[in-house]
């Protein structure tokens, strides 16, 4: 990806995957192998669909803030 911004067009590599989400390829990487970002093989290269990097994201858990204690 030319830009670390820019949307993918269908797939990308899992280390513009990385990039993308704003992790590390180790991260990635461990998403991958367990189970909670599905990844595809092309030859010999692995593969994330965009669609599936926006699903991954939106499963995330959300980040619950205590409420401020009067």
């Amino acid at each position: 990806m030319s830009s670390q911004l820019e949307k993918p067009k269908g797939a990308m590599s899992v280390n513009d995957f990385a990039i993308w989400a704003g992790i590390g390829r180790t991260t990635a990487w461990k998403e991958i192998r367990e189970g909670h970002l599905r990844a595809v093989k092309v030859s010999a290269r692995t593969i994330i669909r965009f669609a599936d990097a926006e699903n991954w994201l939106a499963t995330r858990p959300q980040l619950s803030v205590p409420s401020a204690q009067l």
